[in-house]
């Protein structure tokens, strides 16, 4: 009778085994910004539906339909299990991933494809070998439209339109930038920034792109834009999943997964310059007034984040990455892939 128990039982495990795996496998992928933001729906599930597609089935990723976790747990909701895939900005893995954070310096990016480009191609040659995000598998990075300056009750054509003025700044370079002019900051995730911009506690917002303030409904509030030549910053973003699910995969499937991510991944954010593109059009048929800095005001703010590529070179030193070398090859990627 015991033998025949083991038998059943035996049988029964392999019955399921054999049923899981013609089922295939299903993974959980949180995105923190809301369903209809475009880089949840034309980035993240156009993506989720070309991992399904790649792996014939096998895999299939489902996007939840609301956020499991505010923005900064992204990483260690994936650590943990909570989730299988997510993606998190950099800003707020600061002291994470230092090496990542060259594209959120001033004067460096092209466009959301550009600069995605450049910052997978970096990654690959100087920033994968040490390792910084190696609790979790890495699948893609991705960079949007740069970040421009928003005037709530005109434009922002100088560091004295900052001075003493509370403004909200993306974390990161936008945040320190604001600072360092004098500006009394409001710092928090994008995805929280609807809150204090439409309560109007503030007189500004720097950080995002237009596409990105209207797909967070903060662009009705700006009556002015101010682009600024090379760009402040970009918000940039890793897409990882959990290592012991990765490794459970096969590997014909895991293959198939990276076919469809890294650059291939980077290629597609064509699609967000298209969006930036059309968004812009809209907001000047709108009245939103449009602005360059001028000569004066980029002389002050180059003068202003001077410290910030030192920094990050300093950083990318103590890491074993030649950080003058590492830079250059990224603008060089950035500007060529635009």
């Amino acid at each position: 009778m015991r033998f025949l128990r083991i038998a059943m039982g035996a049988a029964l495990g392999v019955s399921l085994s054999w049923s899981a795996h013609a089922q295939g496998t299903s993974l959980l992928l949180n995105s923190f910004l809301a369903p209809q933001h475009p880089v949840t729906r034309i980035v993240i599930k156009p993506w989720a539906e070309r991992v399904t597609a790649a792996t014939e089935g096998r895999v299939k990723v489902d996007v939840a339909p609301a956020s499991l976790a505010a923005p900064p747990q992204q990483l260690a909701g994936v650590s943990k299990g909570v989730f299988d895939i997510a993606y998190q900005f950099h800003g707020l893995m600061a002291e994470q991933t230092k090496l990542n954070q060259v594209a959120h310096l001033p004067f460096v990016n092209t466009t959301a494809r550009g600069s995605s480009v450049a910052l997978w191609r970096t990654y690959e040659k100087y920033f994968a070998k040490a390792k910084e995000l190696d609790e979790v598998q890495v699948l893609a990075m991705f960079v949007l439209p740069p970040g421009v300056m928003y005037g709530m009750n005109g434009p922002i054509k100088s560091v004295t339109d900052l001075k003493g003025k509370k403004v909200y700044g993306l974390p990161g370079v936008p945040a320190t930038v604001l600072e360092a002019a004098g500006a009394g900051v409001v710092a928090a995730p994008a995805a929280r920034s609807f809150e204090i911009i439409s309560g109007k506690t503030v007189d500004a917002f720097v950080g995002y792109s237009v596409s990105d303030a209207d797909g967070l409904k903060t662009l009705p509030y700006a009556t002015d834009v101010t682009d600024i030549e090379g760009h402040l910053s970009a918000p940039s973003f890793t897409l990882f999943m959990n290592k012991k699910k990765w490794q459970a995969l096969s590997q014909a499937d895991r293959d198939a997964i990276m076919k469809v991510s890294g650059e291939a991944f980077a290629q597609n954010m064509a699609i967000y310059d298209e969006l930036e593109a059309k968004a812009r059009a809209a907001a000047a048929g709108k009245g939103v007034k449009f602005h360059q800095a001028d000569a004066a005001f980029m002389k002050s703010l180059r003068a202003l984040t001077e410290p910030l590529d030192k920094a990050w070179k300093a950083d990318a030193g103590k890491l074993g990455v030649n950080g003058t070398e590492a830079l250059d090859f990224f603008v060089a990627q950035a500007k060529a892939n635009k």
